[in-house]
């Protein structure tokens, strides 16, 4: 968009124009017709362009055809207003002339913000930066980059790759101004596994903030105040080819509303140039412009035989599996026209997902014979009161269905996609070169004093390149008093993922464009293996002698600690127990980085150019006025022995008591040991936090290892493959990986599976060096076919859709698993069955009970129903009985997923002999956990003790606190209240058991009300201000004397058999995490952050603040937003 003024009448004030939106022909027109004199003829090509736009824009509209992407859209719509100004000639100049006007509640790209008055930022406006958030480690594989400026929105380029988020929590990186993310490389998981997770925090965020603002702004409203209302929030993300179908895959589990993300997929058809050739910015805003580099292999087979089969799969998915009835097929549709019309499709589906209108309490009507199912069925209660659950026969089932109207939900959007237009992986990897528009000269206050500028607004309008009257009535223009203009600056980002890319990277014409790498100072490397030190990039990088290059590879870049808060916690932890906790895996040494691998990697040295650097964590470079590296701006690496010095005396001493104790009470153990199956099986919890990472908690993930048998991994939240290699070394993981035999993914939460899909493909490459499987597996010939099915997905349906929907992007190891769905248990009536899902074979898709041995190592498994969200569930895993165990029962692992305290599940994991269980909540937050459908310390503990299991783990912590209960075992005759109460508290979730107009979860598994408040009444919430952890009193009675409880924090490794001793080390750990928020508390007060988390004023910091430590907490301030 364009303003510009027109001092030749001095009638009309202001002319704007979407110059993006017009043809090229259309914008040389208007700018030429721009800079006469004549407003006539102005108003003549204005009018005329109108008319066309509009005829344009009917046509569009019955075709329906209209391209809503950010970078363009075809066709303008006009106000009336603005046809009015046009059509009425005597009107115009009186009235403020409009070409667009916004459809309401969209954004464009190009729409955000006005390209600078004359193509210049002014020299207030210019400043700007770029920092590294991350570089390739263990836990964050991609490379991140944010540029900052100083007023105007900031910019995220680069990966965004599992542990995106913790890694910004980690540096205290705030992305309050970021509205636009560039992806490089290409859509794999590696490169985009974070971007689910961002944009679930990043929309949550900005609903609620953009809700109070509209409050806000409405009660100033309400007393007369008349402002602009708050614009409405967008994300736009731009990147490689089947970005927009990465998210479609989440549809399941992905549900907001009001906070569009537009997805703009780079492809060379997608780029334009202008006259002569030049190469035209995909993006544009108010301060820089981007352009877009996709990148194929120079050499590239062609595959005629999986050209054949996407176009069977997508003329079979035309017929059966499109469901969207304004965008079937036409007749006669070419493969370009049938291309567009498949990425509307994912657009749409895109926008069901974040910016649906769809509501929670909607509730619809109808005969029972004409439902869908599955859905939640209601009746009203006979005193018309509210609902209740339908519990009689049901559509699909055996018996007749009643002549009876229920009640439905009226299904979320993306419920009602059941299939995505089918896709293959793309090619195309994306880097990018990114320039300011470069800056006017400085500002000469002497000069414009002595032209007779009067001081105030003049000065301003001068500086930013408007002329003005003196105090004589003469004109003093812009170039009288501004100093030369700083020319652009600007850096190019590349991503070479493999060799393959390297020769087609290094000869984009683009760099021989003189006018394109004007100003571009720094070249930005990120290399895939091998890549590093290459002849063909070592002569580019000396061809461009003259800016620097700063690689960031794993060939390059060390393999540091990402994550420095967990890291410094686990080590002290591993002060006070060292047999469960060590300090994390790091490895400052080895180049390129160890990698999963069974043979020998050898060490070697890359030679890298004079004028090339290696990247870090928190290198930074300042953009503009001129691009300078700061090599000082790298943070420090992590250091566990200064962490070790750091620990607090009074910890170290209760930690030698708390050891000396287990020591001397060895024997005292023996009995208890004596009932355990598989004493050795190892249980590890990799993430142990609820809803989102933290400092200290990543999400939930949990790795059982029975010895003998085989690993089993319990849900597998964003950046799952990070924390098992920062707790085994990179040998012990590749022998964990290629034994793991089952992944359970207990529902469709996000916090619960975003790091499968990484999992898998680690063990796709370890196991079968990434070669895929042709054939699909049956039932029947499963068991003796285990080498090329080996590793068992078992979940819900839409968990194994969504796995089998996405591999249609990556080859991840799909081809090679074997997807189970698992039917729940219904106690009294039958047992589980796993069935294989997502892959078309013939014959009985049920697995035999007799094969669950040797496909899987376990002899039984059973699931129920949890109340938590639609599909929930808890399991009980039995293993057969080992010749080692003597008169015991057999290893039963039982896990709760997320859920309220459920008696079916007490009743499948009876005699369980470890519980793995959700603790979200304090039993002081009893409220929050109803509300929410968790449970509280001691409802899992409950669900324990009726199992009569004789370990419990708890974990799932939330991250709000970092207390240690205290647990006291009941004595005889001795009562246990809150244990007593548990048939009070569980909930059976055969899943739909609640009124609908007071349960806003159960359809979808990431519906959450909206942030302005709930659209129908919730349960009620206990308000709880929390005591300080030294005055912990929060004693929990433990019924089951023979049971033993564990408290899980990330990164613990404990045998089943010492779980018993943890209890000797609660003191001492309970000490440390007393220091710890003591330190960080006091942390922030220096810092001037008060107790609600929010930044002091000066007259609770004390006034005695110099001026020079102001400046510099406003520049920390800045940094961080």
């Amino acid at each position: 968009m364009a303003t510009e003024k027109l001092g030749a009448t001095g009638r009309i004030t202001t002319v704007t124009t979407y110059r993006s939106l017009l043809s090229s022909r259309d914008r040389r027109t208007f700018t030429s017709t721009a800079g006469r004199h004549s407003v006539t003829a102005l108003l003549e090509t204005l009018q005329k362009l109108a008319k066309k736009a509009e005829g344009e824009a009917q046509a569009n509209r019955r075709s329906d055809t209209t391209d809503t992407s950010p970078k363009v859209r075809k066709y303008a719509v006009l106000s009336k207003k603005t046809l009015s100004a046009f059509i009425d000639r005597k009107r115009a100049p009186e009235d403020r002339i409009t070409l667009l006007e916004r459809v309401e509640g969209e954004e464009t790209a190009r729409d955000k913000g006005a390209r600078p008055l004359d193509g210049r930022l002014s020299a207030g406006d210019m400043s700007s930066s770029i920092e590294f958030i991350t570089t390739p480690t263990a836990d964050t594989p991609g490379t991140t980059i944010i540029l900052r400026t100083q007023t105007n929105n900031h910019y995220v380029f680069g990966s965004q790759a599992e542990g995106i988020q913790r890694a910004l929590v980690q540096q205290g990186t705030r992305l309050l101004k970021v509205k636009d993310f560039f992806l490089t490389g290409r859509t794999e998981w590696k490169n985009v596994g974070g971007m689910a997770g961002m944009m679930l925090t990043m929309t949550d965020a900005t609903s609620t903030s953009y809700a109070q603002n509209l409050a806000t702004w409405e009660k100033a409203k309400e007393r007369g105040r008349v402002t602009d209302p708050p614009v409405k929030p967008q994300f736009n993300i731009y990147g490689p080819p089947n970005l927009k179908h990465m998210f479609g895959t989440c549809r399941r589990f992905i549900f907001r509303k009001g906070v569009p993300i537009v997805a703009t997929e780079y492809t060379d058809k997608t780029l334009s140039t202008g006259s002569g050739g030049a190469h035209l910015p995909s993006f544009e805003d108010d301060f820089l412009q981007v352009w877009a580099l996709p990148v194929t292999p120079l050499r590239r087979e062609v595959n005629a035989q999986a050209d054949a089969d996407l176009e069977e799969e997508i003329r079979r998915w035309e017929l059966s599996g499109n469901t969207f009835q304004d965008h079937q097929a036409p007749d006669n549709e070419t493969a370009e026209e049938r291309q567009i019309r498949h990425d509307r499709i994912r657009s749409v589906t895109v926008k069901h997902m974040f910016d649906s209108s769809w509501s929670f309490d909607t509730l619809v009507e109808r005969h029972i014979s004409e439902v869908e199912m599955p859905t939640a069925l209601f009746v009203r209660n006979a005193d018309a009161s509210g609902y209740k659950p339908y519990t009689g026969p049901k559509p699909g089932g055996q018996e007749p269905l009643p002549d009876i109207m229920v009640w439905t939900r009226t299904p979320w959007p993306g419920a009602k996609i059941m299939s995505l237009p089918p896709t293959r992986p793309a090619p195309e990897c994306i880097s990018y070169i990114v320039r300011t528009y470069p800056a006017r000269g400085s500002f000469d206050v002497k000069r414009a004093k002595e032209l007779g500028v009067k001081q105030g607004p003049d000065f301003g309008k001068l500086s930013n390149g408007q002329s003005v009257q003196n105090v004589n009535g003469e004109t003093v223009t812009p170039d009288q008093v501004l100093g030369p203009d700083r020319p652009g600056q600007g850096f190019a980002l590349l991503d070479i993922p493999s060799v393959d890319y390297l020769e087609a990277v290094v000869e984009r014409e683009e760099f021989r464009s003189a006018d394109l790498m004007k100003g571009i100072e720094g070249f930005i490397w990120t290399l895939g293996s091998g890549v590093a030190g290459h002849p063909t990039l070592n002569a580019f990088m000396s061809k461009f002698n003259s800016v620097k290059h700063i690689i960031s590879s794993a060939d390059a870049t060390p393999n540091r600690i990402a994550f420095d808060s967990v890291a410094g916690q686990t080590t002290r932890l591993a002060q006070v127990d060292p047999a469960r906790y060590q300090v994390p895996q790091y490895d400052l040494t080895s180049l390129p980085q160890k990698q999963l691998s069974e043979s020998e990697q050898m060490q070697q040295t890359i030679t890298l150019p004079e004028n090339a650097v290696v990247a870090d964590r928190g290198l930074s470079a300042t953009l503009m006025p001129k691009f300078d590296l700061k090599p000082d701006t790298r943070q420090a690496h992590f250091d566990p022995e200064a962490v070790k010095k750091e620990t607090a005396p009074e910890v170290l001493e209760l930690a030698r008591a708390a050891q000396k104790a287990v020591q001397d009470a060895q024997k005292e153990y023996e009995p208890w040991r004596a009932l355990l199956a598989h004493p050795g099986t190892e249980i590890t919890t990799l993430g142990t936090g609820s809803a989102l990472p933290s400092k200290y908690r990543n999400v939930s993930a949990t790795l059982v290892r029975v010895p003998g048998v085989g690993n089993y991994l319990f849900d597998a939240g964003e950046n799952t493959m990070g924390q098992l290699q920062r707790v085994f070394p990179p040998e012990e993981l590749t022998q964990i990986l290629r034994k793991l035999r089952v992944i359970w993914i207990s529902h469709l939460h996000a916090d619960h599976h975003l790091g499968t899909a990484s999992v898998i493909k680690a063990w796709y490459h370890i196991k079968h060096n990434n070669v895929p499987n042709p054939s699909l597996p049956a039932a029947a010939t499963a068991a003796s076919n285990v080498d090329d099915f080996g590793l068992s997905v078992i979940s819900h349906d839409g968990m194994l859709q969504w796995l089998r929907e996405y591999s249609s992007i990556e080859d991840f190891g799909y081809s090679r698993i074997l997807p189970l769905e698992i039917t729940p248990a219904t106690i009294g009536v039958g047992g589980s069955i796993l069935a294989i899902n997502g892959k078309t074979t013939s014959g009985d898709l049920r697995i035999a009970r007799q094969d669950y041995p040797s496909l899987f190592g376990f002899a039984d498994i059973q699931s129920v129903r949890v109340a938590h969200c639609h599909g929930a569930m808890a399991v009980s895993i039995t293993f057969p009985p080992s010749t080692s165990d003597h008169n015991v029962k057999p290893l039963k692992v039982s896990y709760s997923g997320d859920c309220r305290p459920s008696q079916p599940f007490s009743k499948i994991g009876k005699d369980t002999t470890v519980l793995i269980h959700e603790a979200t909540f304090d039993d002081e937050l009893a409220g929050d956990a109803r509300a929410k459908k968790h449970s509280t310390t001691s409802e899992a503990l409950g669900i324990g003790a009726r199992m009569n299991a004789k370990a419990v783990v708890l974990t799932h912590f939330s991250q709000r606190y970092q207390k240690i209960p205290v647990l006291q075992t009941v004595q005889d005759g001795e009562s246990a209240s809150a244990e007593e109460d548990l048939i009070a508290a569980t909930e059976d979730a055969e899943a739909d058991d609640m009124d609908p107009t007071t349960d806003t979860t159960m359809q979808n598994s990431d519906i959450r009300p909206p942030p302005a408040g709930p659209a129908v009444p919730q349960p009620p919430k206990l308000v709880h201000q929390a005591s300080p952890l030294a005055e912990n009193g929060r004693v929990i009675k433990v019924r089951n004397k023979d049971m033993k409880v564990a408290i899980a924090f990330d990164y613990m490794r404990v045998k089943l058999k010492d779980i018993i001793e943890l209890e000797k080390y609660n003191e001492a750990l309970n000490e440390l995490l007393v220091k710890e928020v003591e330190d960080e508390v006091e942390g922030k007060e220096e810092a001037g952050v008060n107790a609600n988390g929010k930044r002091s004023s000066e007259d609770e910091q004390g006034k005695g603040v110099s001026k020079k430590q102001k400046k510099k907490e406003k520049a920390k301030s800045q940094r961080n937003n």
